[in-house]
């Protein structure tokens, strides 16, 4: 299971040419400002105060110096993502393409805009036409004739964007 963390850097021992830090999980189990304080308080470079995130595993897209109210926020989405049965990897690559920050709310957002998940887009496509009665109408004869190919390439450009995983491949709606 993909979790998010950071590795959190005393840039005191840093600039000194020590390399000083730990990962912090942002799975909720950790109280973030605590843990970076113990971080800095263990430095062996004296009044150790700031600190700079040097690497970091499932965090969509923060910063050398994203604050820790960004980090508790990570926490919380990837409690509510758990909580809802959201992959947090799918989440993460959702926000991505979203350019949305990792929040509950992106949490509400994926849920909105889930529109179900198939092998590929066109076969999610032709269960879509096919739920929606909009091939009823149609004869076997001409129903031959239409272009899934095209229809999926089509509601990929104008109406949704997918995710891909082994296997799945993962559809929502666009705003």
């Amino acid at each position: 299971m993909s979790t998010p963390r950071v590795y959190i850097a005393c840039l005191s021992s840093y600039n000194n040419g020590d390399l000083h830090g730990d990962w912090i999980n942002l799975d909720g189990s950790e109280e973030i400002s605590r843990r970076i304080s113990l971080i800095l308080d263990s430095s062996q470079t004296p009044e150790a105060e700031e600190y700079a995130i040097h690497d970091h595993e499932y965090c969509g897209s923060i910063y050398e110096y994203s604050g820790i109210d960004e980090l508790k926020q990570i926490a919380k989405a990837y409690q509510a993502a758990q909580s809802e049965g959201i992959e947090w990897a799918d989440l993460v690559a959702y926000c991505e393409y979203q350019s949305e920050d990792l929040s509950p709310e992106a949490v509400t957002s994926y849920q909105e805009r889930f529109a179900g998940s198939a092998c590929s887009l066109q076969e999610w496509c032709e269960s879509f036409l096919e739920e929606s009665s909009q091939f009823d109408e149609c004869s076997d004869t001409l129903r031959r004739y239409f272009n899934i190919e095209a229809y999926a390439r089509d509601m990929e450009i104008n109406d949704v964007f997918t995710i891909d995983r082994p296997g799945e491949t993962l559809v929502f709606w666009h705003q």
